[in-house]
């Protein structure tokens, strides 16, 4: 039973944009509230395009400046008034910030830190100052977290590991990433022309940057399209769009390989995809991957830290490659061309992260959610 006035959950920490993590929040949000729980959407910047998709019963609160972290005194402010029985941030700044609010209101309400990425990933590209320091702040915002969510074994043993999180405080659940329109969304028009062709067509999504790895994908292409007719298509915008341009004409591939960018639906190119590849260098579970498997699209992926060997189930659903490995890549895209597995199977996988479900987890383990 709801206690009058009081609010079920608060989320900080959500500032939109493309890509899986904004994706994710809006499916856990939304699911809360379409479950019954009143819920709390506290905002920094009220200007995202996202915002638009966001549950009409949520709640909006505008908590501090267009940029930078949120006033520590307004959140506190809000915590008193509202008394949440729980809030849950997914991203660091947001931790720090509500660390320091804790500690100025009268209201302490259940405090979940969601973390969706291995922390060595950034960790490690930091000199040995910078590391301690982040480090420092990190443990210094985490002692103030009741519960982490990670959303994969890897991450979970990387709060462990450099942040000295207790395992006791951990809890590993799938992200709620299959959301209850991506049906609808995979049978929207496509409209581009090369799925029209009759040629199998290859996907890559993402942005154009370092950790994706396109140019992995690309070369090994290039290699499969040696042997057998194909196209590859790359959805996606980012700093490396020039270099990997750049590649597609030195092997000649001008006419195979298309980088429409950004698309609003990529949903229907997947759906009508032959295949999809992850090649990323990182991940922490991509969701994309796990859309490719919702929508019955055959997948190839690199064995990258942390989430595909766990969503692939050690390759049962999809072959597992090394990261760079070009030669192992173009041969796991030629197997899977031509013995894809069902799609029924592949849908089976992607149970878990169906967005009601995955959320009614998140719920179970924060205390709201009794079955």
């Amino acid at each position: 039973m709801k206690e009058e006035g009081r609010r079920d959950i608060a989320f900080l920490g959500f500032r939109g944009g493309p890509g899986g993590i904004s994706n994710v929040m809006l499916n856990l949000m939304n699911s809360c509230a379409r479950l019954g729980f009143s819920v709390d959407l506290l905002l920094n910047n009220p200007d995202i395009p996202e915002l638009a998709r966001v549950d009409r019963g949520i709640r909006r609160v505008r908590l501090g400046r267009a940029t930078g972290l949120p006033s520590s005194r307004r959140l506190a402010a809000y915590l008193s008034e509202a008394r949440p029985k729980a809030i849950l941030t997914n991203r660091e700044r947001a931790n720090r910030a509500l660390a320091l609010a804790l500690r100025m209101s009268s209201h302490r309400p259940k405090v979940v830190f969601r973390v969706g990425m291995p922390v060595s990933t950034a960790l490690e590209r930091r000199g040995p100052l910078k590391r301690r320091l982040r480090q420092w702040s990190m443990k210094a915002a985490y002692g103030a977290a009741d519960l982490v969510i990670a959303n994969s074994h890897k991450v979970a043993e990387d709060l462990v590991r450099w942040i000295g999180v207790d395992q006791g405080r951990i809890e590993v659940l799938p992200n709620p990433t299959v959301s209850p329109d991506l049906k609808t969304l995979a049978s929207d028009e496509c409209g581009h022309p090369w799925f029209a062709l009759g040629e199998p067509v290859i996907l890559g999504i993402g942005r154009l940057a370092r950790q994706k790895d396109f140019h992995t994908l690309i070369r090994a292409f290039h290699t499969v399209v040696q042997r057998r007719p194909a196209r590859l298509v790359i959805l996606g915008e980012g700093k490396e769009r020039s270099a990997l341009e750049g590649l597609v004409r030195s092997l000649g591939l001008e006419e195979r390989v298309d980088m429409p960018g950004f698309v609003s639906n990529p949903f229907s190119y997947l759906s009508r995809a032959s295949l999809f590849v992850l090649s990323s260098a990182w991940e922490g579970s991509p969701n994309v991957l796990i859309e490719a498997l919702a929508v019955g699209t055959p997948v190839v992926s690199t064995d990258c830290p942390s989430g595909p060997r766990e969503i692939l189930q050690d390759g049962r659903f999809g072959p597992l490659v090394e990261v760079g490995d070009v030669s192992g890549m173009a041969g796991a895209m030629e197997r899977m061309l031509a013995s894809p597995v069902s799609k029924e199977l592949l849908k089976a996988a992607a149970a878990p992260f169906q967005a009601l479900e995955a959320t009614r987890r998140y719920l179970e383990v924060i205390g709201l959610y009794h079955g």
